[in-house]
């Protein structure tokens, strides 16, 4: 399944104007078969076939042979290259690269839980190496998709969280994947090369969202497709925001050509709904007839009530928006996992 010709469309007429800054650039992409990875890749063949870019990538992957089998569309094209390897140890590389977007690491609750070391370990040994990488092939520009739990525990009375929030303020050093994530940005800060944009990403929705993860809009769109009841396991009240998948690649690639170096930015929906908003949202456009069922439990999982970015610094340096609305986001993703039409209203 590819990504739609119109979000490929929006993404390139929204970075026209760094079409020079791309062009012929050769990209070294670690997490290029997640989330992040399958957009950026599907976003680079349309700029290099439509655009004539010329963007090379090489893409590490611990697995590039089941990749390439299982999502041809993304592989079979003459300027990708893969190397295969861990984040944490993976071969010399002979090429010079002009840029590194470093996405790797999910943010996976069960890994954070079972093997918190693990988790830590795996983000500041890869930050380490991407800087040695990037010393070694004369990178010019670095983009780090670190993560809003960075930040720590939301206060209740933030609404939306701005990257003045102070450092480790209210920060859980017993959550291995946030205190890594800032301290593997503290470490791209003193020891990359190069220039370093840091990319602080919050919650999102699309096409290539896991459906079976620790995703609440993933979680929520497999239940409608499999005709299951929605079940919140906890009072449904904590707040999230969900930034659609061809805006993520907007704002990430802006970041990359035009982010000032050393600079963090919050990447994200500024529209804060609830859990159990979003599960009332997600059940009515699909039109099932299964229901809602809220738990009232409360949650054991890592995060605060409150997980919505401030993202005025981005709007206001680049400038960016959101071109697709949370509802739209809905429907294109039930499309393209059922094939089942449910006509965006911006369209």
């Amino acid at each position: 399944m590819a990504i739609d010709i119109q979000d490929l469309e929006i993404i390139a007429l929204k970075l026209g104007t760094d079409f020079d800054f791309y062009k012929n650039k050769n990209i070294f992409l670690t997490g290029g078969t997640g989330f992040f990875g399958k957009w950026l890749l599907g976003s680079f063949i349309y700029l290099n076939d439509i655009h004539n870019l010329n963007i090379s990538v090489t893409i590490l992957s611990r697995s590039p042979e089941k990749f390439k089998q299982d999502y041809p569309h993304f592989t079979n094209h003459e300027n990708f290259a893969f190397i295969q390897g861990d984040i944490r140890s993976f071969s010399e590389c002979d090429e010079q690269y002009d840029l590194i977007i470093h996405a790797a690491t999910d943010a996976s609750v069960a890994l954070n839980k079972s093997k918190p070391e693990l988790m830590r370990n795996t983000i500041i040994d890869g930050a380490k190496r991407i800087c040695e990488l990037a010393d070694r092939v004369n990178c010019k520009r670095i983009l780090y998709t670190s993560s809003g739990a960075a930040y720590g525990p939301q206060p209740e009375s933030l609404t939306h969280m701005p990257e003045t929030f102070a450092d480790n303020a209210l920060f859980n050093h017993n959550d291995a994947y946030a205190s890594a994530k800032l301290e593997s940005e503290k470490y791209f800060k003193e020891n990359a090369p190069c220039d370093v944009v840091i990319a602080r990403c919050f919650a999102f929705a699309g096409p290539y969202l896991p459906l079976n993860g620790g995703y609440a809009f993933g979680n929520f769109i497999d239940d409608i497709l499999n005709k299951r009841d929605i079940v919140i396991h906890g009072d449904g009240s904590s707040i999230r925001s969900y930034l659609y998948a061809s805006d993520l690649v907007v704002w990430l690639m802006k970041l990359l050509s035009s982010g000032k170096n050393r600079e963090n930015y919050n990447v994200g929906s500024e529209r804060g709904i609830s859990i159990s908003q979003l599960a009332e949202i997600i059940s009515n456009i699909s039109g099932s007839k299964n229901k809602v069922k809220i738990l009232g439990k409360v949650s054991s999982t890592r995060g605060s009530r409150n997980y919505v970015p401030n993202v005025d610094k981005i709007r206001c340096e680049l400038p960016l928006g959101e071109c697709v609305s949370l509802e739209d986001a809905i429907k294109k993703t039930i499309k393209f996992y059922s094939g089942i039409d449910i006509i965006p209203s911006s369209l």
